[in-house]
């Protein structure tokens, strides 16, 4: 399997859209992996992971177009993850030559009744508009389905908003099994009884490290020492070993550090540091 992070910053981005701090300045300065859009993935070039608003730029700079994607996950409904306004221009006469008549969206099913009870002047169709290109799949925790091929299982995230299920994902194929695992605060042992009892050994373990290296006091988000925390239980489990790859990603500038202080704060857990561009075979 190959995995494409195509954005590895939370919110606001790094640098933040509007914002002139110390980080933001010194990573615009040195550019590079030090630029982090928001987080997004792809997987072999067709399973996209989240819609967020630096979508368009994350297929131009991979020499790919939205034109030829056919399955969509979407983790949860906040707008750096699922961006409503971009929906409507994959209607003819913004879009022709789709490889699809229409893209699977498979998300919670609080996701699809907000996309349907929202009355917004930047969604560019009608809401009933929106079954004409795009079928809503809801999914549900801990329930396994097969998206173009690859066996996706969405598990519960300890992040907001409360009245919404959040997914982090599960996708497997083959002999390859990436937990990607965003946006989201020390979860419950559960996950780790259902991947154990799921036999296969993570290729991939992909953590939200919006903290960065530090000790901050909110559970919507990790932190390294909390990343370690999970890595642990995953090892004492068997859902890793020696050969995982661990990466952190989903960083804010609040963290503190830029790319390279990020790399060398990871070093001590052991972990790798993702950053926008980088593809892995997984």
């Amino acid at each position: 399997m190959q995995f494409l992070y195509m954005g590895t910053g939370a919110a606001e981005g790094i640098p933040g859209i509007f914002c002139n701090c110390d980080v933001c300045r010194r990573a615009l300065q040195a550019g590079k992996k030090n630029i982090m859009t928001r987080s997004q993935a792809l997987i072999d070039g067709k399973l996209l992971v989240d819609f967020g608003p630096d979508t368009y730029m994350h297929f131009l700079r991979a020499g790919q177009t939205l034109g030829n994607i056919e399955n969509i996950l979407v983790t949860h409904s906040h707008s750096d993850h699922f961006l409503r306004s971009e929906m409507g221009l994959r209607k003819d006469g913004f879009a022709y030559e789709k490889s699809a008549e229409k893209v699977n969206i498979y998300t919670s099913r609080d996701v699809i009744e907000k996309l349907y009870g929202i009355n917004d002047p930047l969604l560019p169709f009608r809401k009933e508009e929106i079954g004409q290109v795009y079928n809503f799949i809801p999914m549900e925790y801990f329930k396994t389905v097969d998206v173009g091929g690859y066996a996706v299982t969405p598990l519960p995230s300890r992040h907001g908003p409360q009245e919404e299920q959040t997914f982090l994902f599960l996708i497997e194929k083959g002999k390859s099994a990436v937990f990607y695992g965003n946006d989201t605060g020390v979860f419950g042992e559960e996950i780790d009884e259902f991947l154990a009892e799921r036999g296969k050994k993570l290729t991939l373990l992909s953590l939200d490290c919006n903290k960065g290296d530090k000790s901050e006091n909110y559970d919507t988000h990790m932190s390294m020492r909390e990343n370690k925390t999970i890595a642990e239980r995953f090892a004492a489990k068997g859902i890793t070993d020696e050969n995982t790859k661990i990466y952190v990603t989903h960083f804010s500038h609040n963290c503190g550090m830029i790319y390279d202080e990020l790399c060398k704060a990871a070093e001590k857990y052991g972990f790798t540091v993702a950053y926008d561009g980088l593809t892995l075979e997984v």
